[in-house]
C-alpha cells in the first residue's frame, strides 16, 4: 500500500480538484492532505469534500487531513507527513503536487511496474501540461555536472511509452520506496524551505546506487507553481533561489575544486537570467556576487532566505 501525500497552502480550488482526480483512480492507496498553516478556509472545505458522498461513493481509498500548524514549507510538510503516515506502516510513499490532476491508472501503471522491477525503488509519472494535456512538462532527467538535463521538456507526448531509467525524478510527483527514509523517518532534506529538495534527494540516491525510473504508461497533468504564485514577488528571487539551492546541493556532494569549477561554469547563465529579469549589466554583476558568496557560505535556505530573496524586486 502507498501513502500518497498533498500539501495544501491556500489552495484548496487546487487540492480539491487533485483529490476528485485521486478519488477515480485505482490502486492501493490512501491520502494525507498536510496542510501547511493555510490562512483561508481550505481545512475545512477539504474535510467537507472527504466527509462528503462525492468521496465517499465515487473513491475506495481513505483520505484525511492532518493540519500541520503552520508553513513548515515543501520538505518539512511532507517529511512531518510521512511520519504520521508510518502508522498505516506502507510500503511506499508518494509526493504529489497538490495542482495536479492524475489519470484514472496512473497507480496502477507505477505499482505494476514496481512489483516487475523491486530493484527500481523510485519511480515517477510522466508529467503533462494540464493546459495541453499532450505536452510534457517533465519526463524525469539525469544529473550532469552540478545541474540536471530533463528529458523531452515541452515536447509532444511521444509514440514509445516504455519505462525509462533516469538519474532525476521532479519532487512534483515522486513515488519512494519506504527503505529509503533515513534513519529520522525523513525522505527529503530539510535545507530548503522550498526548491531544489528534489534536486538533492537524487544526488543522495545517485550516490546510494539507488536506481529510478520514469513509467511513462502513467499519466498526470500539471498546473505548473501554483503555491510559488500565490507568494509575493516574481521571477527575479525565483530565479535567484533556483540557482542558489542548485550551488548549494554542488557544494554537498562534490569536491572544493568540482564545486569551484561549477561556480565559473554557472556565472554566464545566472548572469543572462538575472538581466532578462529586468537588472542592469551592473545590478546584475552584483547580484552575481552575492550569489557565489551565499553558495559558499549558506547551509541551506530557510524560511526567512525563502521570504527575502522571493520579494526581491528590480
Amino acid at each position: 500500500m502507498t501513502v500518497v501525500i498533498l500539501i495544501n497552502w491556500n489552495g484548496a480550488d487546487d487540492t480539491l480538484a487533485c483529490l476528485q482526480s485521486l478519488s477515480r483512480a485505482g490502486g492501493d492507496f490512501r491520502v494525507v492532505v498536510a496542510d501547511n498553516g493555510s490562512t483561508d478556509d481550505s481545512v475545512a472545505r477539504i474535510e467537507a469534500f472527504l466527509a462528503s458522498d462525492e468521496w465517499n461513493t465515487t473513491s475506495q481509498h481513505k483520505a484525511e487531513v492532518l493540519p500541520l500548524g503552520c508553513n513548515w514549507g515543501f520538505a518539512v510538510g511532507n517529511n512531518k507527513a510521512i511520519a504520521y503516515a508510518r502508522r498505516y506502516q506502507p510500503d511506499a510513499y508518494m509526493l504529489l503536487n497538490n495542482d495536479t490532476e492524475v489519470e484514472p491508472d496512473f497507480m496502477v501503471k507505477l505499482q505494476d511496474y514496481r512489483c516487475a522491477h523491486p530493484e527500481v525503488k523510485v519511480v515517477g509519472p510522466l508529467i503533462c501540461y494540464w493546459a495541453e494535456k499532450n505536452r510534457i512538462w517533465s519526463c524525469g532527467g539525469r544529473l550532469t555536472f552540478g545541474t540536471r538535463k530533463g528529458y523531452f521538456r515541452n515536447a509532444e507526448v511521444m509514440p514509445d511509452r516504455s519505462p525509462q531509467p533516469v538519474t532525476f525524478i521532479s519532487g512534483c510527483a515522486l513515488w519512494a520506496d519506504a527503505s529509503l527514509l533515513d534513519a529520522e523517518g525523513r525522505l527529503l532534506t530539510e535545507r530548503f524551505f522550498f526548491g531544489e529538495e528534489d534536486f538533492e534527494f537524487a544526488h543522495r540516491m545517485r550516490r546510494a546506487g539507488e536506481k529510478m525510473a520514469i513509467v511513462r504508461q502513467s499519466v498526470i497533468y500539471h498546473k505548473v507553481s501554483s503555491a510559488a504564485k500565490r507568494m509575493e514577488g516574481g521571477r527575479l528571487g525565483r530565479d535567484y533561489i533556483y540557482y542558489l539551492g542548485r550551488l548549494i546541493v554542488a557544494r554537498l556532494y562534490y569536491t572544493p575544486l568540482q564545486f569551484l569549477a561549477i561556480r565559473c561554469l554557472s556565472l554566464p547563465g545566472c548572469y543572462k537570467y538575472f538581466r532578462a529579469d529586468g537588472l542592469t549589466a551592473r545590478q546584475s554583476f552584483r547580484l552575481v556576487r552575492r550569489l557565489m558568496h551565499d553558495a559558499r557560505t549558506k547551509e541551506g535556505i530557510s524560511y526567512d532566505d525563502f521570504l527575502s530573496f522571493h520579494k526581491m524586486n528590480v
